[in-house]
């Protein structure tokens, strides 16, 4: 059985985009339940939580899977400036949204992470945000949250980018 992670090269860069806003989201999920800043969680999901065996031992007695290695650069970028623009996107957040979302903090760090790539990743397509961001809400849940995030981030999106 092969338990050595993967290596960046083994998976393609837009999935290695996708882990890291994947990380991103669940690091400032942990920011926001800790009351901490988010960037001070960087080195800890960066050394603790890349590359973990998501099987302890598949049932078929296969090598277990690793998640896709997250793309460095990406999720440093995200964590360093949700932390220095952390009101801002409160604030573009909650003028879109009636009921405030910091009340469901797994939402509210889907929905900042995506804002403030919107905002600052202007390199990379609205499409390619929103979707990695309406994919992981999928991920999470089942009701009408993937709407919600839709129309938050397709908003921010139109005012930023128009």
């Amino acid at each position: 059985m092969n338990l050595t992670p993967p290596k960046k090269s083994d998976s393609s860069r837009a999935a290695r985009n996708t882990a890291a806003r994947l990380l991103a989201v669940q690091a400032v999920y942990q920011a926001i339940q800790l009351h901490v800043p988010p960037a001070s969680l960087i080195d800890e999901f960066l050394k603790h939580r890349v590359g973990m065996d998501l099987n302890a031992a598949d049932s078929d007695g296969s090598d277990p899977a690793f998640m896709v290695v997250a793309e460095d650069h990406i999720f440093k970028s995200i964590m360093a400036g949700v932390t220095e623009r952390w009101a801002d996107l409160q604030h573009m957040i909650t003028a879109r949204v009636k009921d405030n979302p910091s009340g469901e903090p797994l939402l509210a760090a889907i929905m900042i992470c995506g804002a403030y790539e919107i905002l600052a990743h202007h390199d990379v397509t609205t499409g390619i945000i929103i979707g990695d961001y309406l994919d992981i809400t999928h991920g999470f849940y089942t009701g009408s949250e993937p709407k919600l995030v839709n129309a938050v981030l397709d908003g921010i999106a139109k005012e930023l980018r128009a």
